[in-house]
């Protein structure tokens, strides 16, 4: 699974532990109806936790530099980069207080280069369109509880990525989130996440969120540590609009045909997004958001593959630009659920 992907998948056990306090102390009695409250909760917030979604997304012209080996490599410009993403997440089985569900996703990332200078080292910069297709897959286990009195969630994750070139991968992780506060307007959670992955800078992840809703007003306050910060409302009877910040990564692997490199590399790009969302619901089924900002890079590195990021042997500095991205979710099940 790409870096974005297992990011995301890690913030589930943070969204779950807020979903839960938006359910009423009778729910709470009832574990069917606390999973299926905490899972809408999930969708209400991550498009890429329902059933079916679609994201394209591009950024605009931007200047680099880079360095290999602690050298100065190459620089030019980027003229867009380009990324589609398809993914599902399928219930497999489930009871009162378990739950199995199997994920897949698709992420296709398209560079545009300008204005470099060729030399005898190739990484994957050069003139021209260069294209990056990867998978990935994962079994997620969420398990319903309570802990000093609160209702708590254990969520264990098993995945396995790769790219058109084959699997390369199998990675996991595990994490619980319960309610430290929860009132009419606020709500306060906190977990963990480990990280069963050699590769990874941070073995232990603390999680936190707060989400506030502002007296006689529409607005509310979303945070959720360290992947956003947006001040939100609803717009009209289908509409919601969001402007802040959003913390995020996109990863994918690089084969390198050269005989003095590893054969495989893995490529993660961190990246803060600021702007504004707009939200629709077209119906039950059917969600459509539009997003759009600044988007600033702070880490771009090559690392080889099974290797800690710290280790890389690449990196580059990108200037900031713009972006816009559009997405589309589909899930067949919303009727029901309703």
């Amino acid at each position: 699974m790409n870096k974005k992907t297992l990011f995301s998948t890690l913030l589930l056990v943070t969204i779950y532990g807020t979903a839960l306090s938006q359910v009423n102390e009778e729910d709470q009695q009832k574990s069917d109806s606390l999973q299926q409250k905490a899972t809408l909760g999930i969708k209400e917030k991550f498009p890429r936790a329902r059933v079916l979604n679609f994201e394209y997304g591009q950024t605009l012209s931007r200047d680099f530099d880079s360095e290999l080996f602690d050298q100065e490599f190459q620089d030019g410009e980027i003229k867009a980069q380009r990324t589609f993403t398809a993914s599902a997440n399928v219930p497999i089985f489930k009871t009162r207080q378990w739950g199995l569900t199997g994920s897949l996703n698709y992420q296709f990332n398209e560079f545009e280069f300008d204005d470099i200078e060729s030399t005898d080292v190739s990484v994957f910069e050069q003139n021209g369109i260069v294209n990056f297709h990867n998978f990935s897959a994962a079994i997620s286990s969420t398990y319903f509880s309570s802990l000093f009195k609160k209702p708590v969630i254990y969520n264990a994750s098993l995945i396995v990525d790769g790219n058109d070139e084959g699997v390369e991968r199998l990675k996991g992780l595990v994490g619980l989130s319960f309610i430290l506060k929860r009132t009419e307007r606020t709500t306060l959670t906190l977990g963990a996440i480990v990280f069963i992955d050699p590769t990874s800078q941070l073995p232990f992840f603390p999680t936190f969120s707060y989400n506030h809703r502002f007296k006689n007003s529409k607005w509310e306050l979303d945070f959720i540590l360290p992947q956003r910060l947006l001040f939100r409302r609803p717009v009209g009877k289908n509409g919601r609009f969001s402007i802040g910040s959003s913390f995020g990564s996109t990863g994918f692997y690089v084969n390198v045909d050269n005989p003095n490199f590893a054969e495989t590399f893995e490529y993660s790009q961190l990246e803060i997004k600021s702007g504004v969302i707009y939200e629709h619901r077209f119906s039950n089924y059917l969600i459509g958001t539009f997003q759009g900002g600044l988007q600033n890079f702070i880490s771009n590195r090559l690392t080889e593959k099974g290797e800690p990021t710290q280790d890389f042997i690449y990196e580059n500095n990108q200037d900031p630009t713009g972006y816009f991205q559009v997405g589309f979710s589909i899930d067949p099940f919303a009727g029901k659920k309703k």
